[in-house]
């Protein structure tokens, strides 16, 4: 066979390989492209906007609901309602594409709660009484700074937690939210006590072991105990403006103070500098600065304790009235007066009284619901 008839059946060969090569090509090209494109959203159904860097992927046993549901089972649509409904699915809608909450809140929640339990008899509580170290205080800085569990598409920390706020505490969405994931945050909550682990105090020695039963109900008490006494201040505070009065001056107070202490130690500084400055010249009299920055350093102090003695009679107040309203509260007044302020700034960021309100209602009925599962229990 000549070189050249080599060369021509070397060609057909390559040219062949390179035909079945671009036909698999095209085809694998085909089928990408049909991968690529979005899925088709049904008739009836809102329409979600994922971006790259918004995208939350559903994992676990609690995604198994949807992340929101439009009305509960049994709800009853009256003649008429066409508008009220028209107006509640733009409220959903708005909610559903700004991803302002996710399961992963549930999930970090329950997390959060389960680390702050402490069974009777254990390394971190050696006592005879289980303990659950939580507060609003606790709370907030873990998802008002965190904003674990939060998707929002913002600029700033600050903006969103704006964002957040105004979403969670539209008392409509807040309906919603709570009964779609009361039960399943009542679930979840149960699920993982059932396989956390505890260092118990046995015989001396140190046991690592799960949570019983009784254990897993204590947990729920305690939970059922701090949810209600935080409702009931919110509704006693929501109840009574007067109080809220009491709150702003009590806060004013607390910042006059803060300037006064701060004026104080301005005038103590340059009164010690004088000082100073004249025994290093000589121990003559009393010269007209030394003098003027004495009358000040007195009238500063003076101004400095008014501004305290007013602000703690407004805290002692505001404390004795929720008390004697709530008696059993089982909160320490620094608990009590971070409540009082936080209500506080929800009304200066344009919330009602009434959405307070509510958020104590919706508390109260989350309460319920966990000393019901508590008892289920046993």
């Amino acid at each position: 066979m000549t070189r050249k008839n080599i060369q021509i059946i070397v060609i057909l060969i390559i040219g062949i390989i390179a035909g079945f090569l671009g036909g698999y090509l095209f085809r694998q090209s085909a089928k990408l492209k049909q991968v690529s494109k979005p899925a088709v959203v049904k008739q009836g159904r809102l329409k979600q906007e994922i971006t790259s860097h918004n995208k939350v992927e559903e994992k676990g046993k609690i995604f198994k609901k949807d992340v929101f549901v439009k009305a509960s089972k049994n709800q009853v649509v009256e003649k008429g309602s066409e508008e009220r409904e028209e107006t509640q699915s733009a409220r959903l809608k708005k909610w559903i594409d700004e991803y302002v909450i996710t399961p992963y809140f549930i999930q970090d929640l329950v997390s959060f709660i389960l680390d702050s339990y402490q069974p009777a008899m254990t390394k971190e509580n050696p006592n005879k009484s289980p303990v659950l170290n939580i507060s609003l205080k606790a709370i907030n800085a873990r998802y008002g700074l965190e904003l674990i569990g939060f998707k929002v598409q913002a600029t700033s920390i600050e903006r969103a937690r704006k964002e957040i706020l105004h979403q969670i505490m539209d008392t409509e969405i807040l309906k919603q939210q709570y009964e779609h994931y009361s039960d399943i945050f009542i679930e979840e909550l149960i699920d993982q006590a059932g396989e956390v682990t505890k260092d118990f105090l046995v015989d001396g020695k140190l046991k690592e072991r799960e949570l019983n039963k009784g254990e897993i109900r204590d947990l729920l008490l305690l939970l059922s105990d701090y949810v209600l006494d935080l409702s009931k201040i919110l509704q006693t505070i929501s109840r009574n403006k007067i109080l809220l009065d009491k709150l702003k001056g009590f806060l004013k107070a607390e910042e006059s103070s803060m300037h006064n202490n701060y004026v104080l130690n301005q005038v103590i500084n340059k009164y010690n500098l004088e000082k100073q400055r004249l025994k290093k010249i000589g121990n003559g009299p009393l010269d007209e600065k030394l003098k003027r920055l004495e009358r000040e350093r007195e009238r500063a102090i003076k101004n400095y304790e008014f501004s305290i003695k007013r602000r703690e009679q407004l805290r002692k107040e505001i404390i004795s009235y929720i008390l004697k309203k709530n008696p059993d509260v089982k909160f320490s007044t620094s608990e009590i007066l971070y409540i009082c302020e936080w209500v506080h700034r929800r009304i200066q960021e344009g919330k009602k009284l009434s959405d307070i309100l509510e958020i104590g209602n919706i508390l109260e009925q989350v309460s319920l619901k966990l000393e019901a599962k508590a008892k289920e229990l046993f």
